[in-house]
């Protein structure tokens, strides 16, 4: 694709990815505390002891984004969002050089079913993470564009999109080191270039981590019960059956045989790293499946273009063809599903956008002072600790989360959704101070040996 076609094509998903904001604006966990942090960032005061597991690229985007104070949410989804659009750009663009010398028609119709096989490998849960600003597409664009700028021979390129890869997720570090280890051995000229990709990525990891944190963000990862098994099972058992008997179509060709050969290893390095503890969720296999998906573009150019060869040849090719035509069957009654379960997502969405809408509501309505007047906030609900210390300017650690009325907090907010005997609790121990919707806020004594006032940070546990 040629430089004005692409730059017009960002446009196009910027202003489609600004549109969405009508539809859901609202981050999700993780994304609240990538701007909480890059706050912090910005303002030179990391505080990570708090929060899911660090990721440096995220929390480095999203610094100067801080900067737009209230804009910042929504111009992150703008980011993410424009992010997975062009993952079909860039799906489309891979397929069509990886079909080079084919005739015109089977190039296109080989990037249209790359793309048509990407949009339906999202489900309800994928629809999720895009919609509320998880960092799993900018990752899948990043791959991608990382495999189209290798295989054009722009080595430098595809080098600096790898480290950024391996900046959203640990599974990219295997293979970045293989092809920094290729670039160095083929080209003297890019040795300085792995140099400071072989140091600045892990640094990037560790540094901001021991000086936010003292470490920990790698044990809050392994959180997570991973099988193995599962993960194979999410990774191999794609959405569209067709797919993987094209994709094998596809592996004549020596540069598709290298993007499967780096699709299986991340798989493999996904199911092995649930082996010690990290969860194989369905997202961490979202960029291999990516590439599959184009694979498989590339194998349906290479079966039509094929259809009547002799000899072993054309018998493989037979036998690929009876083998798509009878995933196809099976593919085709599931897709009104597929379209359904991405209509969920976005409703999903765009209902928990309406939630967050009011708990923030909620703390403005109470107010910043009275809510951290005893130096920190408690939620019965998890899932809004980063949201509510996105919206008070304080870190992650001065909002907790408890499933019984707490003890050292001057202010809990309740949902409608908590134990029923929790909400009994509160009506007996505290006082509600503001109501929005199903939130509640409720006033709590301050211990004695606390003085009231603002934020007074590493004082205070949990209740």
């Amino acid at each position: 694709m040629t430089t004005p076609r692409f730059s017009f094509a960002v446009l196009a998903c910027v202003a489609v990815a600004a549109g969405t904001l009508l539809v859901a604006d609202e981050p999700v966990y993780d994304a609240w505390s990538w701007l909480v942090w890059g706050r912090e960032l910005a303002h030179l005061g990391l505080d990570t002891t708090s929060g899911p597991s660090w990721k440096p690229l995220p929390v480095v985007l999203a610094a100067p984004l801080s900067l737009a104070g209230e804009a910042a949410p929504e111009l992150w989804l703008v980011l993410v969002r424009t992010a997975f659009l062009l993952t079909f750009v860039l799906a489309a663009d891979l397929a069509y050089l990886l079909t080079a010398g084919r005739p015109r028609p089977l190039r296109l119709a080989a990037a249209a079913f790359a793309v048509v096989s990407l949009v339906l490998l999202s489900d309800a849960g994928w629809s999720r993470q895009v919609a509320g600003g998880m960092s799993e597409p900018l990752l899948v664009a990043l791959v991608l564009a990382a495999a189209r700028a290798g295989l054009a021979g722009r080595g430098r390129s595809a080098l600096v999109l790898g480290a950024l890869a391996a900046l959203v997720r640990p599974e990219a570090w295997p293979l970045l080191v293989a092809y920094a280890l290729w670039c160095w051995r083929r080209d003297p000229h890019v040795r300085p270039l792995v140099l400071v990709v072989g140091v600045g990525v892990p640094v990037a990891w560790l540094a901001p981590e021991l000086l936010g944190s003292g470490g920990g963000g790698a044990e809050r990862a392994q959180r997570g019960t991973g099988d193995p098994r599962e993960t194979l099972r999410r990774a191999f058992v794609l959405p569209i059956a067709l797919v993987w008997p094209l994709a094998l179509a596809a592996l004549r060709e020596r540069a598709a045989r290298v993007l499967a050969a780096g699709a299986i290893a991340w798989i493999a390095i996904v199911a092995a790293m649930t082996l010690i503890g990290f969860p194989g969720l369905s997202r961490f296999v979202a960029p291999p499946a990516a590439i599959i998906c184009v694979l498989g573009g590339v194998g349906l150019a290479a079966v039509l273009v094929n259809r009547r060869p002799r000899g072993a040849a054309g018998a493989a090719g037979a036998a690929l063809a009876v083998a798509a035509s009878v995933a196809l069957v099976f593919t085709v009654p599931g897709l009104p599903d597929r379209v359904s379960e991405l209509r969920a997502g976005w409703r999903t969405s765009a209902r928990a956008s309406e939630s967050q809408d009011r708990v923030r509501a909620l703390s403005r309505a109470v107010g910043r002072d009275r809510l951290l007047r005893c130096g920190r906030l408690a939620t019965s609900d998890t899932l809004v600790r980063t949201a509510l210390a996105w919206q008070l300017g304080v870190p992650l650690s001065h909002v907790v989360s408890f499933g019984e009325p707490p003890r050292l907090s001057g202010a809990f907010v309740v949902d409608l959704e908590a134990r029923p005997r929790l909400r009994k609790d509160m009506h007996a121990v505290a006082t509600q101070i503001g109501r929005v919707g199903e939130w509640r806020a409720y006033s709590i004594d301050c211990p004695a040996t606390e003085l009231v006032g603002g934020p007074q940070r590493g004082r205070l546990g949990r209740g």
